[in-house]
């Protein structure tokens, strides 16, 4: 029997996505300890995986997954979750109204501090659809409307926190759920020196590690020294550096200089300020999606060890 914690660890799969499904969908119904926490068996841990696979692999809505998952008996789920292996993740964005609304959503909780209702927005977008996706199509322009309503005005900085760090916790659930597939090759990631909006940067790491990269990320405002005592400690096949701002372009230029003094380490930047970088610094420009810019940086770092 496992924890909803350890379920997490095994599945790759979220607590709160966990509790999305079975509270919502009814995918699985787990046991309780005399003191009230949940417990999963085998069972519940294939079936929670077979949900998995058809949501983010087949495409299939959170809905019928579930549909498909309740009914199948133990044999059956055992053959959904085999099929899924090795597949291809299939991308399948949200409708436009669904969309629009989750970040009208989050913006308008955030100039009510209803952290509850962020989170509520956040459970219903990770569960219904692939952390990737729901990032690119939801979290991301979420947090430029709230950056946009405190440059107006609209919103003060406590509020921006606020909602910044709601979002935070929950990409920090992703990061630790994906912990078990870090097998492949190791990339350091991190913002330069001054730099301290990371959420973009962190979102970007769990996304690597749900590829299976071994990812060692560093977060905010990371000194020249420890970039690169980093990288002679870990030897990585790639540093991703996010440039946030244009006035990061500069430390950031600074940080990417000194690891190029330092070897051949392959630099990687992504970020909505990361075209006004050199171009004679030499570091390749990931995509702007995550969905699209990890599996970009894995075909890059395997054709520099080919």
């Amino acid at each position: 029997m496992y924890t909803i914690k350890q379920a997490a660890e095994r599945t790759g799969i979220a607590i709160p996505t966990i509790r999305v499904w079975e509270r919502r969908y009814g995918v699985i119904s787990p046991g309780r300890t005399p003191a009230g926490y949940r417990l999963y068996d085998e069972d519940a841990i294939a079936r929670l995986t077979a949900m998995q696979q058809l949501v983010e692999r087949e495409g299939w809505r959170p809905s019928q997954a579930a549909e498909r998952v309740r009914t199948a008996s133990p044999g059956e789920v055992v053959e959904l979750v085999a099929a899924g292996r090795g597949r291809e993740s299939t991308t399948v964005e949200p409708s436009g109204p669904a969309v629009t609304a989750a970040v009208d959503t989050i913006v308008d909780a955030a100039g009510r501090l209803d952290l509850r209702a962020i989170d509520a927005t956040l459970d219903e977008t990770f569960a219904g659809q692939r952390f990737e996706s729901a990032m690119d199509s939801v979290v991301f322009p979420a947090l430029r409307g709230i950056g946009d309503a405190w440059s107006r005005g609209e919103l003060d900085v406590a509020k921006e926190h606020a909602a910044s760090e709601t979002i935070r916790r929950r990409i920090a659930h992703y990061f630790d759920a994906a912990a078990q597939n870090g097998a492949g090759a190791k990339i350091v990631v991190g913002l330069p020196p001054g730099s301290r909006h990371e959420l973009g940067a962190f979102a970007f790491a769990v996304a690597a590690r749900r590829s299976g990269l071994d990812v060692v990320y560093l977060g905010a405002d990371v000194p020249l020294d420890a970039w690169r005592q980093t990288v002679r400690d870990t030897q990585p096949g790639a540093v991703v550096i996010a440039v946030v701002a244009r006035g990061d372009a500069r430390s950031a230029t600074e940080v990417i200089r000194a690891l190029r003094a330092d070897g051949e380490t392959l630099v990687a930047v992504g970020g909505p300020a990361a075209g006004a970088l050199p171009d004679e610094l030499g570091a390749v420009h990931l995509p702007d999606r995550i969905d699209e810019a990890v599996p970009w940086l894995l075909e890059v770092i395997g054709s520099t060890a080919r």
